[in-house]
């Protein structure tokens, strides 16, 4: 049986669905982009949690073939 393939465009839009279900990320201001199935996102998380958290919903994504998680984690400013 043929393997159904996503375009990139149909890919990002499941991407951000599905990061919209993250309780513990805003993934509003990610910079999402995809070609040929490989996922690169950058941005800021809270947390190694977080990050984590992110590129396992990604993984989870039919048509994921890799993922380049560039997301670093929030430095906290403290007085």
């Amino acid at each position: 049986m043929e393997e159904l393939r996503r375009s990139d465009q149909e890919l990002i839009e499941t991407i951000r669905e599905r990061l919209l279900t993250i309780s513990e990320v805003d993934s509003h201001n990610f910079d999402i982009d995809v070609r040929d199935g490989v996922v690169r996102i950058q941005g800021e998380v809270p947390g190694r949690h977080a990050k984590r958290l992110t590129e396992a919903c990604l993984s989870g994504v039919e048509g994921v073939r890799n993922i380049e998680n560039q997301l670093k984690i929030r430095r906290i400013t403290r007085f």
